[in-house]
Parts: structure tokens; sequence; C-alpha cells
């Protein structure tokens, strides 16, 4: 997963391991109610063309910092996100601060990691490109 900003001339670059199977998606909009002349509540949809992406990761310590630091200088800025299923995505980052949980400490190696993990949840709502 690759995470580029500020967008469209693309200064720094952090690049992540595959997140986690509890990825979601979903539609962006809202409900609008209206009344009728005759008193009848009438509820519309108002659809977005933007997504709300979820991602779950789990990550070492120095690529936890590298995420924080990442979100702390381009929280406002547009974002380009590819992500794992190769989708190229022009958004904005929803949480912030963003919350970084220790998970493992760092004692023997747990399949292959060494040291302390972390796990990482990003909130991303933005466009397909």
């Amino acid at each position: 997963m690759i995470l580029q900003a500020p967008y469209p001339t693309l200064q720094t670059t952090t690049i992540l391991p595959d997140p986690e199977f509890s990825d979601g998606e979903g539609a962006t909009g809202e409900a609008i109610p209206r009344r009728t002349m005759n008193n009848v509540v009438r509820v519309y949809r108002k659809t977005k063309p933007r997504r709300r992406l979820t991602w779950q990761f789990r990550l070492t310590q120095p690529k936890a910092i590298e995420l924080l630091e990442f979100v702390r200088a381009y929280f406002g800025s547009r974002v380009k996100i590819t992500d794992h299923n190769n989708r190229q995505w022009v958004g904005f980052l929803m949480n912030n601060p963003i919350e970084i949980r220790s998970e493992r400490s760092g004692r023997p190696d747990v399949q292959g990691i060494r040291g302390e993990t972390y796990s990482a949840q990003i909130e991303f709502e933005g466009e397909e490109v």
C-alpha cells in the first residue's frame, strides 16, 4: 500500500504493508427529509461519488512512527493512495490524531517479525482515479 502527498505534486511517499482482512468500503451520502404540501414526510438520499475506506494495519515500530509523522504532516492535504488491490484513490485522511496501539512486546521473534508490533487504523474519504 502506497501513500503519497500532497496531491498532485507528490513530495512524500510512504509504503505500508498490506492491511489486515478487516478493510472496509462504504458510500458517502446524506438523507434529506422534505415535507410535501399535505404534510407527508419524504426522505431523499443524496449520494456523492466519494467513498469512505477503512484499513487496519499491523506495523513494526519504525513503520508506525513513519505513518504517524505522515498523518501529522499531511492531514489537511489531498493524498493519493494506491491500495492493496492496485486501485488508486485521491482524497483526505479522516482520522487525526491517528490511534496507534501496541500489540506485542519486542521479546522473542514472532513469525519472523522482530521488535514490537503496533496496530493502526486509517480512515480515508476520496474518489477512485
